[in-house]
């Protein structure tokens, strides 16, 4: 164990030891001879050192010993909310999923005796959770939030429960809530449109895309999410219009003017999408993985074509344009090689798929596909 951690749990030791009723409170007891093995503890004090020893072998992990310290306190007192709260995180921390019962047990008896305790709410819900017992451990969060202030950071774990549990409407709902108390923000938007779209409701999974981008103005992300999403729900025209609305306002945005050339091809618009393509291979700003993954989209295309016995010859030439302005900018780039080796490899011209497949190798970054396929071709 670490010294960093070690600080860290003697820290939470001492909160909690705080926490703990006074034990001095209470009145000095005559002390008590042991009955059935068990040690009866005398003092408000004695028992604060007991509860003390629980502490450090629960630090120790040592949790057999630490069950018996705390058992031994709560023997003396059977009304100490930290007491129970102590042994439910022993039993939580175990390891033995046959404890998670005793567990539960002892957590509920802790808020029975105090309801004011945050930690105390945290800890049955992630017992409740364990044990699938998603709606205990939603009720746990909410009553938590009616009961201690200043817990609305936890409305984001209780919609993720509600998730869980499949109630997407609570869930949508809670997020709403989020959303009032602690600002938009990226989780809950995406996670709303999640939602509608499960439900069907694009209109409104729409309204959500569109508040982040609002809300965000400069954040590309955003753009592309929605217009992916649109896509996807077979409105590639409508996504365009993000993307064109977004690069006419930010002109370097090359993920925007990559996607945006895709959705060209999805609406039909093969000769904007090419003239779109040219340009981003060209462009420094755009990054290599997606200049070869256009290439590979291509490929892609024209295999479909050739298994179809449907050769487009200017598509071919078009494609094999891309590629060597691609491998003229990166000459000594093994993976833009590796989707050269593909793609003559797809046009049937062997040697040149040889060659290309050749210099993956050299570059000392070959695979077994590779491989495999210079074994094929020769």
């Amino acid at each position: 164990m670490s010294h960093k951690t070690l600080n860290t749990k003697l820290l939470i030791a001492l909160v909690t030891l705080f926490s703990l009723a006074d034990f001095s409170a209470f009145s000095q007891r005559n002390k008590k001879k042991p009955k059935d093995g068990k040690v009866i503890l005398a003092s408000a004090a004695e028992a604060e050192r007991t509860f003390t020893e629980g502490e450090k072998f629960f630090i120790l992990e040592d949790y057999a010993k630490a069950l018996t310290y705390f058992h031994q306190v709560l023997e003396y007192n059977p009304a100490n909310a930290t007491v129970y709260y102590k042994l439910a995180e022993v039993y939580l921390k175990s390891g033995n999923p046959n404890d998670l019962a005793l567990a539960s047990e002892n957590i509920e008896n802790a808020l029975k005796h105090e309801q004011k305790n945050k930690f105390f709410y945290l800890v049955a819900t992630r017992i409740y959770t364990l044990q699938r017992q998603f709606k205990k451990a939603a009720e746990s969060l909410e009553q938590m939030m009616k009961e201690v202030p200043g817990t609305e950071e936890y409305l984001y774990e209780l919609a993720s429960i509600y998730l869980e549990d499949d109630r997407l409407d609570d869930a949508a709902r809670i997020y709403s809530q989020a959303e009032v108390a602690l600002g938009i923000n990226e989780l809950s938007s995406l996670q709303k449109q999640r939602i509608f779209l499960l439900k069907g409701k694009l209109t409104e999974a729409i309204a959500e895309g569109d508040k982040l981008i609002q809300s965000f103005p400069d954040e590309e992300r955003y753009v592309l999410a929605q217009a992916e999403m649109l896509a996807q729900q077979g409105q590639a025209a409508r996504g365009l219009t993000y993307l064109e609305n977004f690069i006419n306002s930010h002109p370097d945005a090359s993920n925007s003017k990559v996607l945006r050339a895709g959705l060209f091809r999805d609406v039909g618009q093969e000769q904007k999408s090419r003239e779109a393509l040219t340009q981003l291979i060209d462009d420094p700003a755009v990054a290599l993985s997606s200049k070869i993954l256009m290439v590979g989209t291509y490929n892609a295309t024209l295999s479909q074509n050739k298994s179809k016995k449907n050769n487009d010859l200017e598509l071919e030439n078009f494609v094999l344009g891309l590629f060597k302005k691609l491998s003229t900018a990166y000459p000594n780039e093994p993976d833009v090689h590796l989707i050269g080796g593909d793609l003559f490899l797809t046009l049937e011209r062997n040697e040149e798929a040889c060659a290309e497949y050749r210099k993956v190798v050299k570059a000392g970054n070959s695979s077994f596909e590779v491989w495999q396929n210079l074994l094929f071709l020769e």
